[in-house]
């Protein structure tokens, strides 16, 4: 039984099959009791083992005959099969424009469904299988800089590294490489013709792993300057960070079919730092941020009193993760962060958010044990993200916490009707259970990033390296089953963690209220009764994750402690 005057379905054909691209937008869609229709994950194939876009057209036209309300789409999937696809040589041009011929069958299927879809301006580097691409990434990548500086600077000193580096690359991986780039700013362009003519409503274009200098910045040139002739301004977004840009096209629908503009206060550690460049992206953070507030159908505030949302952002530094831990600059950090973290305390908004963006691949350590200390608790905040890159963390932070909004006005209107409308115990059973399952997927998606952009990001996976490294180093490890191990070391250690992070910050816990002030209730949160962890694209850079805990309906005054204590 649904929240809403009738059930809202999204079609959503995800970027690949990684959690932050299918999980945790099943948990948004959760959230704000919307039915989210994707397609089976044999489809979507895994890491350098494509999806099927032929089958997953065949699938997402059904889908629209079916009926639906919005379908947000990745074009990398539908035409290359999936994010490293595109980095691969293997769909031909041609085909690749081909495929997109069907956006108009789309479009003639349903005149008047909102299409709203994403496609990715290519990293620095390519994908290819084998030790000799891995091995020439790095060069490939510094190819890739020197081009962009000698084109942007012309110094002389520039051309001549570019041509050592050139003359170290094998000749067939860089062909592939810039093969693979024109290729995809065909289909960028292509993919603005389709807006232009109306087949697309929106579209995100994301910059995956970039700097300020490189081909990409030709490319983006181009795009704009299509923008502005013709007048997409308003239908078009070009910035970085690739991984949630699922969630934030499903949340900006949201937004806009519920007439809702959430209006957020960006709240800094350091303002000067917003002006830094994050690592693996091209621009300051302060415009990234503005194009990821604007994205999901939001507008930055003036000041937190006219906030809907405080997000409050640990901004990109600019020395790495091992400076600042090192003795002589851990305390200063530490200082530095529990000033901040005393500033969320002491502006006490309702609806504060948390964008810890000072590193990439993980949570700044000093930040969230800033946080802890000074009494601010997981359950009182819309959101929490330090995922990839700092456009990652922007983008999860503001997708989960805007829409978590929208949880809490529903549980709102549910309280309301208790007081005004007779409703009967079977309606009043059906509402309640929505609204335990909205509550849970919150919960759900807050755990999995604590758990997974801080315990493991930040703590465990530093270990299993560091132990990885030793063993090989002492020939104790045998290559064979090296897998096998580390993913069990990992699953132990990252089980055990996540246990105890519940007890310390979740178990017990009231999560929300729920009824009017006269028969109130606490939807108390019980015990983590089972993790599960895998890591899915056999590599150590992301965990797939699965948690089973149980919840209480507990009338106010028997255990009531405030989920902010």
């Amino acid at each position: 039984m649904t929240l809403r005057h009738r059930v809202h379905k999204v079609i959503y054909v995800p970027l690949d099959d990684r959690a932050c691209n299918v999980k945790h937008v099943r948990f948004l869609a959760q959230m704000v009791d919307y039915d989210l229709a994707v397609p089976p994950l044999e489809l979507l194939g895994g890491f350098t083992t494509p999806g099927q876009p032929e089958a997953l057209w065949e699938w997402l036209l059904s889908e629209v005959k079916a009926g639906a309300d919005a379908a947000v789409i990745s074009l990398d999937m539908l035409v290359y099969g999936g994010l490293v696809a595109s980095r691969s040589p293997q769909t031909r041009a041609q085909l690749a424009l081909q495929r997109l011929d069907l956006l108009s069958e789309l479009r003639r299927l349903a005149p008047e469904l909102p299409v709203l879809a994403s496609n990715v301006v290519m990293r620095l580097a390519t994908t290819s299988p084998g030790d000799q691409a891995t091995a020439s990434l790095a060069l490939l990548r510094r190819y890739s800089e020197l081009s962009g500086l000698v084109e942007e600077l012309g110094k002389a000193t520039h051309r001549r590294e570019l041509e050592k580096v050139r003359r170290r690359l094998p000749a067939d991986l860089l062909g592939q490489y810039l093969a693979c780039r024109e290729r995809n700013h065909q289909v960028n362009l292509r993919a603005l013709a389709e807006t232009a003519a109306g087949n697309l409503d929106y579209l995100a274009l994301v910059q995956e792993d970039a700097g300020p200098y490189g081909p990409h910045t030709s490319e983006q040139r181009a795009i704009l300057r299509v923008v502005e002739e013709q007048r997409l301004g308003e239908k078009v977004s070009l910035h970085p960070g690739v991984d949630q840009v699922g969630a934030q096209l499903f949340a900006r629908f949201v937004h806009q079919h519920m007439e809702k503009v959430p209006r957020v206060f960006v709240l800094p550690s350091n303002a000067g730092h917003l002006k830094n460049i994050p690592p693996l992206e091209d621009r300051p953070f302060a415009d990234t941020l503005a194009a990821k507030v604007k994205l999901i159908g939001g507008e930055q505030a003036s000041g937190p009193d006219f906030a809907d949302l405080v997000l409050a952002v640990n901004a990109p530094l600019r020395r790495d993760r091992a400076y600042y831990g090192a003795a002589p600059n851990r305390a200063a950090r530490a200082q530095r962060m529990a000033q901040f973290a005393r500033g969320i305390s002491e502006l006490g908004h309702p609806g504060t958010a948390v964008c810890d963006a000072a590193y990439p691949d993980g949570a700044d350590e000093a930040f969230v044990s800033a946080l802890f200390a000074e009494g601010i608790w997981p359950l009182g905040l819309l959101s929490f993200a330090a995922c990839g890159t700092a456009g990652d963390s922007a983008a999860a932070a503001l997708a989960q916490g805007t829409l978590r909004l929208i949880a809490l006005q529903d549980k709102g209107a549910f309280d309301l009707a208790n007081v005004v409308v007779s409703l009967t115990p079977l309606r009043y059973l059906e509402l309640l259970n929505s609204l335990i399952d909205s509550e849970k997927a919150h919960v759900s998606l807050l755990f999995h990033r604590l758990v997974d952009d801080w315990l493991y990001q930040a703590r465990v996976r530093p270990g299993v390296i560091q132990g990885l490294v030793d063993m090989i180093r002492t020939s104790r490890a045998d290559l064979t089953a090296i897998f096998p191990h580390t993913e069990s070391l990992v699953r132990e250690e990252l089980t055990r963690a996540a246990a105890d992070l519940w007890i310390e910050r979740f178990l017990g816990r009231p999560s929300v209220s729920i009824g009017p002030s006269n028969a109130r209730s606490w939807l108390m949160l019980a015990e983590l009764e089972e993790t599960r962890v895998r890591l899915p694209w056999r590599r150590l850079l992301e965990t797939d994750l699965d948690f089973e805990f149980g919840v209480q309906l507990v009338a106010a005054g028997e255990d009531s402690r405030s989920a902010s204590r």
